[in-house]
């Protein structure tokens, strides 16, 4: 049984998100207040005189400074997260940050104080008597020359440290070194399916919805292959540098008793393409270890029962990198369902699991929440709608990291507000001349749709104005360019939203894990959340499920 920390977590995380000028927040979308007609809440009084204005303060040459409310309502945020200055309500503030109103002083705090640690290495829950130990993983970078073809900077850090913990998690303890089967989740264009087979020597079966994917997968796969038989075995690609740290299996040149020393174990790679659910996840894991290649019975690894001839079930490692909306949820349904399986109708069994979730917007209604802690107490949770998902997803704490990731916050704020003040345009704008079949007149226009615009069209006004123009027909004297005063509130009103988007994903993150551990009640196993990734590689979504048996400590 969990103590009570975990659940008095979840349930501060809802009444947060249910006070009501908070909940206000959510329940809008920025297009709502690009309306010409648009009446703020009541709620909103207190703050929105002030977030039509501009903000001055002295610099430090004494010269008057003017900023928009947006940034100095996130560096108040930054000032939260990474100080002791807003604990108590009561800190003492520069002038600038005292002339934010109160209300927005208090959400911003709150939400800086309650959203889930993301420190790379550092652990969020943990069922067990001690979280795991990662924190030296941060410490690991992907260098270039372990890039596998394709790859991203940021899709190596990823891969990186994920097969980097596996690794480790995999000699933590005698039940886990035992595992030789891994199945990659979700696995796209199998990078990490390909590392943890040739790293870690595991027979990995990479398993994707998507057939574009799993032939590009296999396509690489070949690629990589010819140029390293081209290459030689010490020449770029070959092996002769090993794995990076942390990167091996348990048994991999240890040595046995009287002197004995394991061969390198020679893993596999099985691609397959099915539409995945917690049902056919088992189903294609069943397939995959009794089947070889060629159809014929194949029951790898089994080990036999001392005396009795029987085969104990195959342990299987499930991993996920990045595994979209209710995949993560369904991993774990086919988890614990394996556990349930017994007798000789079972030819494996889950015995551990790493896996990251994202996309929330993608989860079905029925994934959230999960928890009995959470549900047992509905009358004191706040459901989720699309705004929430869509906002779980912000990392608003990298956004002012460096003058780079400043100017990309300050054009992605750009194309949420541009794109609100015109959202009238789609009620009411007609075009002067008919499309191809379609006749003057008609009433096509509420289904139009503007479409992606390039960064470029956001340079200045006339130049949005002028795309948006040709995109939909409109009249040159239309879209003339509306006050600032309502650009500045739609901004502060999307700048709110986004702080308080780390809380929402901090609750559906906790519910999960909290879920998990008690689908688990009675087994061996203990569930964590840890932090693997490094968010200021462009890995928002950093945080893994982990499932373990009681005795692993990487």
């Amino acid at each position: 049984m969990l103590d009570g920390a975990p659940v008095d977590q979840l349930l501060e995380y809802a009444r947060f998100l249910s006070e009501p000028l908070v909940s206000s927040l959510l329940a809008l979308h920025p297009n709502d207040l690009g309306s010409a007609s648009f009446e703020p809440p009541g709620e909103w009084n207190d703050w929105w005189d002030w977030a039509g204005g501009e903000v001055h303060h002295t610099s430090e040459d004494s010269t008057s400074v003017s900023e928009d409310p947006w940034l100095l309502l996130l560096k108040y945020y930054d000032l939260c997260r990474l100080s002791n200055s807003c604990s108590n309500g009561a800190a003492e503030l520069s002038p600038d940050y005292d002339a934010i109103p109160g209300s927005l002083r208090t959400v911003v705090r709150k939400a800086s104080l309650l959203a889930a640690t993301r420190e790379p290495g550092s652990t969020i829950f943990s069922s067990a008597r001690s979280s795991l130990l990662v924190g030296t993983l941060h410490q690991q970078r992907a260098s270039t020359e372990y890039m596998l073809p394709g790859m991203s900077p940021k899709k190596a850090h990823e891969v990186i440290m994920m097969s980097s913990f596996i690794g480790e998690l995999l000699q933590s303890s005698t039940s886990l070194s035992s595992i030789n089967h891994i199945v990659d989740v979700g696995a796209g264009q199998a990078y990490l399916s390909r590392t943890l087979r040739d790293r870690l020597g595991s027979h990995v079966l990479a398993l994707d919805f998507s057939e574009v994917q799993t032939q590009g997968a296999a396509k690489r796969d070949d690629a990589v292959k010819k140029t390293k038989k081209k290459a030689g075995p010490s020449g770029p690609g070959g092996s002769s540098n090993g794995p990076p740290a942390g990167v091996h299996h348990a048994q991999t040149g240890q040595t046995r008793d009287r002197g004995e020393v394991d061969e390198p174990r020679h893993g596999s790679l099985t691609y397959v393409t099915a539409k995945i659910d917690a049902r056919t996840l088992c189903e294609a894991t069943d397939d995959w270890i009794r089947r070889r290649d060629d159809g014929t019975e194949a029951v790898v690894d089994n080990r036999a029962r001392a005396g009795s001839g029987v085969l104990d079930p195959t342990p299987v490692l499930f991993v996920a990198l990045h595994a979209c909306g209710s995949l993560t949820p369904d991993i774990f349904r086919a988890f614990t369902a394996s556990l349930k399986t017994e007798g000789s109708a079972a030819s494996w069994t889950s015995r551990a699991a790493v896996v990251v979730g994202c996309c929330y917007n993608m989860m079905r209604s029925e994934d959230f929440p999960l928890s009995r802690a959470l549900r047992s107490n509905s009358g004191r949770t706040t459901s989720l709608n699309a705004n929430h998902f869509q906002l779980a997803a912000q990392v608003p704490a990298q956004w002012t990291r460096t003058t780079e990731t400043l100017r990309d916050a300050r054009l992605a704020l750009r194309k949420i507000v541009w794109r609100a003040l015109i959202n009238d345009l789609f009620i009411t704008a007609e075009p002067e001349a008919a499309s191809e079949g379609t006749k003057p007149g008609s009433d096509d226009r509420r289904s139009r749709r503007l479409g992606r615009l390039n960064d470029a069209a956001y340079a200045d006004w006339e130049t949005f104005a002028h795309r948006v123009r040709t995109k939909l027909g409109l009249r040159e004297d239309s879209l003339m360019r509306a006050d600032r005063k309502r650009e500045r509130r739609i901004e502060v009103f999307h700048v709110l939203r986004c702080i308080i988007g780390p809380v929402i994903e901090s609750l559906i993150m906790l519910d999960r894990a909290v879920w998990v551990h008690e689908e688990l009640e009675g087994t061996d196993l203990d569930v964590d959340l840890v932090n693997l990734f490094d968010q200021a590689s462009g890995s928002g979504r950093n945080v893994a499920i982990v499932v373990r048996p009681h005795d692993s400590q990487p």
